[in-house]
């Protein structure tokens, strides 16, 4: 059995999306002068790998804590999308994959290696209308992407993110799967339990060949 954990680490350095707060990690305690150590933490919802809400888009969507657990456990597959030419991610691209009712599909499209980078880049790949309709459709329960919006940036109205959010499509974003082959895993994937909120952080694993 292999476990790749595909979550970014939370550090003060890493890229966060336009205009989210930066990452802010403090020492409040130290042993030397407190006896015992504590930090105070400091980041927006949608920081590092993150699972957004309806309610981050939807006026009465559901927030984080109401999502059912079994739509973020259980089997998935990373597509190895890094040979495609164009920005968006199309129907063309999914069309030939067995995707079903209550697919998990995880995208590797090569972007994580912005997500590496100081400065916001100016493209990445990102998921089509089309294509965000068509695995509505299919009502998969969960899609992933190795950016930090699987939205392309500056898009009016954020149809693609209401697409799939209304359709109750889990969606989980800035996964790391750099050193992930394409195929079947058993995913784990945890979000901070906040009550109330539109998206938060979350520990996301992949088991290969779990027994």
């Amino acid at each position: 059995m292999k476990i790749y954990d595909v979550t970014m680490p939370i550090h003060k350095d890493m890229l966060v999306w336009l205009g989210d707060p930066k990452v802010s990690i403090q020492k409040t305690a130290t042993i030397a002068r407190d006896g015992v150590a504590l930090s105070h933490f400091s980041f927006g919802s949608h920081t590092g790998t993150h699972v957004d809400a309806p309610s981050h888009f939807l006026a009465k969507g559901k927030s984080l804590d109401l999502i059912p657990l079994e739509k973020m456990i259980g089997e998935c597959e990373v597509l190895d999308l890094t040979g495609i030419k164009h920005q968006e991610i199309q129907v063309s691209d999914l069309s030939s994959v067995g995707i079903k009712k209550g697919s998990r599909i995880l995208f590797k499209t090569g972007n994580y290696i912005l997500l590496t980078k100081k400065n916001f880049p100016k493209t990445y790949i990102s998921l089509s209308l089309a294509a965000a309709e068509y695995l509505a459709k299919k009502e998969i329960a969960l899609v992933g992407i190795d950016f930090l919006g699987i939205e392309k940036k500056s898009s009016p109205g954020h149809p693609v993110h209401k697409t799939l959010l209304s359709y109750g499509i889990v969606n989980v974003e800035g996964l790391n799967l750099a050193d992930v082959p394409a195929g079947v895993y058993h995913m784990i994937c945890l979000p901070m339990h906040v009550i109330g909120v539109d998206g938060a952080p979350a520990r996301v694993v992949l088991i290969e060949g779990k027994s």
